[in-house]
């Protein structure tokens, strides 16, 4: 029997896709035509809308084999796709941006993938950016060691290095998939975060319970990115670096945690070279904004993070008391997925 064909016997959907949207009407329709063209055809479609103003909720209506959950205001990347989490009934659970669009065989590649490796429990895909399709967006997640993270081969040229499965780090959210067995085991996304590494938070939670996580050079999905936020903007801005503390309090290492400063500041003077000449995402920030708006960003996400110190305290009891990776393991885990410095600082 093939695995997952008793799904087929109990009429249980073998893949839950969930797509969390917000105001994403203009993208959202062309992400559900791609998977209306999908070669595999046991999934389920499930949209959280988080309570968009921009005729979402009446494209939903009118489309058929959708299973819509309709909020009244934004719960944010982490808490609309809990709410589909919760609703799905796949042993696999895709979780997609509304700003992206899957090519043919995509689903067909990532179930066999499944298939073929039961040891792993979540899977990254293939993503290229939308708007420049021979460019790498994500295959995988790294990690730079104060907190902060960037999609691997993120701008690299699509040019056959990413054609190889292997294990990674962590899937990027924008196309992720997880065992729901991983999901019932590990928990959900955290929804404090809101957005922008949460992704990074239930990756790194799900490796300290020991699971693992396989790159498919799938088919692409291509990746319109930061379409909600923007690329560049003072929330994603304030969201990325608050979150990135959050993320180092909860899951390093302590040997890690008390480096994080001296990392930390590190970055900082590479970000900094990198705004006063104009290079990477500093210095994209720094022809929108005064270098006096960058700081008062810094200075909001510092004082945001240290309000939930407490209870961020709390978590990294919690998780450390239930992971079952041994020390060695976790200091090889974010040593083999690190993010270089300079990349991160120099890469937009």
């Amino acid at each position: 029997m093939r695995k997952g064909s008793e799904h087929r016997w109990t009429g249980l959907p073998r893949v839950s896709i969930v797509i969390a949207n917000y105001n994403g009407h203009r993208l959202l329709e062309r992400c559900l035509d791609s998977l209306d063209g999908q070669t595999f055809r046991d999934f389920e479609t499930i949209v959280v809308d988080n309570g968009s103003a921009d005729g979402s909720r009446d494209l939903l209506a009118g489309r058929p084999g959708v299973r819509t959950v309709l909020l009244p205001e934004n719960e944010g990347f982490a808490g609309g796709n809990n709410r589909g989490i919760r609703e799905a009934r796949g042993e696999l659970v895709l979780l997609l941006n509304n700003d992206t669009e899957c090519a043919r065989g995509f689903l067909e590649s990532l179930v066999a993938a499944a298939d073929r490796h039961p040891e792993y429990s979540s899977f990254a895909c293939k993503v290229l950016i939308d708007s420049a399709r021979e460019f790498v967006d994500s295959a995988g997640l790294l990690l730079y060691p104060d907190g902060i993270c960037r999609s691997r081969g993120w701008l690299e040229p699509d040019s056959g290095k990413f054609d190889v499965e292997e294990e990674v780090l962590a899937p990027c959210g924008c196309a992720a998939v997880f065992r729901k067995s991983c999901l019932d085991d590990t928990g959900l996304f955290d929804e404090r975060y809101f957005a922008y590494l949460e992704d990074l938070d239930l990756g790194i939670r799900a490796r300290l319970r020991g699971h693992r996580c396989l790159y498919v050079p799938t088919p692409p999905v291509y990746h319109v990115k930061s379409s909600t936020t923007g690329k560049h903007s003072r929330e994603k801005a304030f969201l990325v670096e608050r979150n990135r503390i959050w993320v180092a309090i909860k899951l390093l290492p302590l040997s890690l945690l008390l480096a994080s400063p001296l990392l930390t500041l590190a970055r900082y003077l590479c970000q900094g070279y990198a705004a006063m000449t104009y290079k990477g995402v500093s210095g994209s920030f720094t022809r929108n904004y005064s270098r006096f708006e960058l700081l008062s960003i810094l200075v909001r996400a510092y004082v945001s993070a240290l309000r939930q110190l407490p209870a961020m305290v709390r978590e990294r009891r919690r998780v450390q008391k239930g992971r079952r990776l041994k020390r060695v393991e976790r200091h090889r885990l974010f040593w083999r997925w690190r993010l270089p410095i300079l990349e991160m600082a120099l890469k937009d």
